[in-house]
């Protein structure tokens, strides 16, 4: 399966038959992959050679073996752009939907994960052992695609596997502690837009009410996210857009809501950054729904 674009964009990369994406790799350089958020959790296991990884308004210096639960709409990302000398990470990504098949309906594990990140537990401790099988398995995912019944049902039995150890190490470890990064002003910032993105922010507004320049806020700001302030306020607002579209809501209704002044502005940036109109993204995501039900109930 393709790896999903920076944009976020799930519908795009995932689909009915599938609903999980894994990947892992070994780069020389860690680039910084823009803060982003989508509609799927994400699992994402560090082991060498990274620096920082940003979650929300909080920067976390990363060590061997730390492993992120990230879940819907939460906004993340590396924050770094130096030579890493071997950044190496796994990354599992699982819809909602994905994770009530694989639960057989013994656990509702989009409850489970949800009962930790909602009280701002995402990051966790695994033992080596327990990150290198981890790394096996999404090795293994990656590698497998297509086949008949029996390939599905064996890539369901290494994502059970997979999930297994996951939920463990959140039950059994704790939390990592005393990691934040402190960012000063950029932190209160981002702390602030995340608070208010659906109302009038401009930059200039911003700069005074934290006592900094434009200048410098716009660099900072960009070099923290790999976003310009106005580019990370759109997002933000499409992000939420994309997140009530579930909902009977009308799509005028929703634009505003998130922070839009007129529907047109909100249709063009919507499938700027989502690479499709917001009607279609909302017949698709019904569809995606329906069969991803479908499954679950075969």
């Amino acid at each position: 399966m393709a790896r999903s674009a920076s944009n976020g964009s799930f519908m795009s990369s995932m689909d009915a038959r599938n609903g999980y994406e894994a990947f892992h790799a070994v780069s020389d350089e860690m680039r910084m992959t823009g803060f982003h958020c989508h509609d799927y959790y994400e699992f994402y296991i560090h082991i060498r050679g990274g620096r920082y990884y940003g979650l929300d308004s909080s920067l976390y210096l990363l060590e061997p073996n730390q492993m992120f639960v990230i879940p819907p709409f939460l906004m993340h990302g590396i924050s770094s752009t130096q030579a890493a000398g071997g950044y190496e990470r796994a990354f599992l990504n699982l819809t909602p939907e994905m994770l009530g098949i694989l639960g057989c309906g013994q656990i509702d594990l989009d409850q489970f994960f949800r009962s930790y990140t909602s009280q701002g537990k995402y990051m966790f401790q695994m033992t080596p052992e327990a990150a290198k099988q981890c790394v096996g398995w999404i090795g293994q995912l990656q590698r497998k695609s297509g086949g008949d019944a029996l390939d599905d049902f064996q890539r369901c039995a290494v994502l059970m596997n997979l999930l297994d150890v996951i939920c463990q190490t959140m039950r059994d470890a704790q939390t990592v502690g005393g990691s934040v990064v402190s960012n000063g002003v950029i932190q209160e910032v981002l702390t602030h837009i995340n608070g208010s993105y659906t109302q009038p922010l401009k930059i200039g507004e911003l700069a005074r009410r934290f006592g900094v320049s434009v200048s410098y806020l716009s660099h900072e700001f960009a070099r923290y996210t790999d976003r310009s302030v106005y580019d990370y306020i759109l997002y933000r607002r499409v992000m939420l857009a994309r997140q009530m579209m579930p909902s009977d809501l009308t799509l005028n209704t929703i634009a505003y809501q998130c922070g839009f002044n007129d529907y047109s502005n909100f249709l063009r940036v919507f499938n700027r950054l989502v690479g499709m109109p917001p009607s279609r993204y909302r017949k698709n995501l019904r569809r995606f729904q329906q069969d991803m039900l479908a499954e679950r109930q075969r």
